[in-house]
């Protein structure tokens, strides 16, 4: 297939092209998928099948184009010539033997299809939202750093809390009564 491209080239071009040109031939036929590695590739498969081809610099070492020098022989003709042919009988068979396939996976799912939609839907529906909800319940966190809490962990936690609080409960008892004893308590002063 590759001498074939570099023949279109040749053919569209009058025996000489460029390497834009024959790109685009690559491209029309093949895709953008890897167009310089297949470019310099045809070049090469189209040297070594024999097709003579000069390539014309720009005066440095950059080449603008390339020429044809003398025919194309019969030998690399033939072989794109029949690489074309395999291309299209194997395009048809592909047709026809994914129809064929489709065709099966078709006869296979209706006959293994569901009996109802709609309770299947209403089935799984259920069960995404009690997995939902699973994910989703609220567990015990510490206060301050919003990590999850074992059990154990939330009922020492909990002693905690109600430890603290009869001991800020017992110290505003004490400040309360030292307010009341330095109130009811009679003022001394001195005199000299």
């Amino acid at each position: 297939m590759k001498i074939q491209y570099v023949l279109d080239a040749l053919k569209n071009g009058n025996n000489k092209f460029t390497v834009a040109h024959l790109t685009d031939v690559i491209r029309a036929d093949a895709g953008d998928k890897a167009l310089a590695r297949r470019t310099r590739r045809a070049l090469f498969v189209a040297r070594k099948a024999g097709i003579n081809l000069e390539p014309i610099r720009d005066g440095g070492k950059a080449v603008v184009a390339y020429q044809l020098m003398g025919g194309v022989p019969t030998d690399a003709w033939n072989e794109a010539h029949a690489v074309a042919t395999r291309k299209a009988s194997r395009a048809r068979t592909k047709t026809v033997t994914a129809k064929t396939i489709s065709k099966e996976v078709d006869a296979i799912v209706a006959k293994n299809k569901a009996p109802s939609k709609k309770a299947a839907t209403a089935d799984v529906k259920a069960k995404n939202l009690a997995t939902i909800k699973a994910v989703h319940a609220k567990t015990k966190q510490h206060p301050i750093t919003n990590r999850d809490l074992t059990d154990e962990q939330a009922d020492a936690l909990e002693e905690f809390r109600a430890l603290e609080s009869g001991w800020e409960t017992e110290e505003q008892t004490r400040n309360a009564a030292r307010a009341a004893v330095r109130e009811n308590l009679p003022k001394e002063f001195y005199a000299e």
